[in-house]
């Protein structure tokens, strides 16, 4: 269906204190089978304790991106968007932006962004997911992104994966799923995570600002898991620049914080580190720096080997929230962390 072709109409449903809006798509769309979902909308605002969120399908991508829209902390920072708020394609949180082979492939670069990507409420009147089968990616794999608005400052999410077709990931075998958060004005460019910065070194916080250390730097790097080894991929690569990683510093908990302007702390925190099944790979890009402070405090999620139609993927949580230390922030993290087993 075309915009020219859609009619909207305005719902409104209160549950538990919380309040999803949305303009509503008038056709129906197939749906997950696990959860009853509510018709495709192409926006979606959840307000519950100090969050107000807007969510987005991928119906105006790439100038208007998928996922988090919008996100703001109605106590501590009612006017600060978290993300960047301004030009095309400039707002995104937890955007799926890119799947990633190990061999030169034109579609290593942006598919998520592209094609049909829908959006549904769920029942609990505070989640929403993102659709996308396998018959709308290039790479043939169909997923959900779900976001769950937690009081009183948490987006929990829950991204889910089922390759179809291995073949298309070539010889290496690997797939990185590559996820943005592209930040409105913060205080500190880094990205602050336990590790340790050289071999044999204690854990300690490091705060980590992309250096150019690399041949295939571009803007910005990605740290890896401590008992990670790093990608190998094709010298003729198309898309080098988030395959490859630092050698060192790499993290030990898998989690991490940045300092935002207004004293915000955004905070990330994941289900999983490294294995031999999957791992997560933090990243930071620097595209607008130094024009803007405007990083993108983004993250990777890597399949080691993949097989058609198995399940992939991870859960996490996003904090959105005045800053108080960094113990403040591991101690969100273990709280999460215990609550989850």
């Amino acid at each position: 269906m075309t915009r020219e072709h859609a009619h909207w109409r305005r719902i409104v449903v209160v549950a538990a204190s919380v309040v999803v809006a949305a303009r509503v798509l008038s056709s129906p769309t197939a749906f997950a089978e696990d959860a009853p979902l509510g018709p495709a909308v192409e926006m979606a605002t959840i307000a519950a304790g100090d969050l107000s969120v807007r969510f987005r399908d991928n119906s105006r991508s790439p100038e208007v991106l998928s996922g988090i829209d919008a996100l703001f902390n109605t106590r501590q920072a009612a006017e600060f968007d978290a993300f960047d708020p301004d030009g095309r394609g400039s707002s995104a949180g937890l955007n799926f932006e890119h799947i990633i082979s190990g061999a030169r492939n034109p579609d290593n670069k942006f598919t998520p962004r592209n094609g049909t990507y829908t959006l549904h409420a769920l029942p609990d009147g505070r989640s929403v997911r993102l659709v996308r089968r396998a018959e709308d990616c290039p790479w043939k794999v169909a997923s959900t992104f779900t976001y769950t608005v937690t009081a009183p400052h948490y987006i929990d999410f829950e991204f889910a994966a089922t390759p179809r077709d291995a073949s298309v990931f070539g010889q290496r075998g690997w797939a990185i799923c590559f996820f943005a958060n592209y930040m409105h004005d913060v205080a500190d460019i880094a990205i602050h995570f336990r590790g340790v910065a050289a071999p044999g070194g204690a854990e300690a916080w490091i705060a980590a600002d992309a250096p150019k250390q690399h041949a295939d730097w571009n803007a910005g790097g990605t740290y890896r898991h401590v008992s990670a080894p790093a990608l190998e991929y094709d010298a003729d690569h198309d898309f080098r620049l988030n395959n490859w990683s630092y050698d060192w510093p790499r993290y030990t908990q898998p989690f991490y914080f940045g300092k935002a302007a207004h004293g915000m702390t955004l905070l990330l925190m994941f289900d999983r580190a490294y294995s031999e099944r999957d791992e997560i790979r933090f990243s930071l890009f620097k595209f607008k720096v130094p024009k803007q402070p405007r990083p993108a405090w983004d993250f990777q999620y890597v399949i080691h080997k993949v097989e058609a139609d198995a399940q992939y993927g991870f859960r996490g949580r996003l904090v959105w929230k005045k800053f108080v230390d960094a113990d403040d922030c591991w101690k969100e993290y273990e709280d999460w962390r215990r609550a989850t087993r």
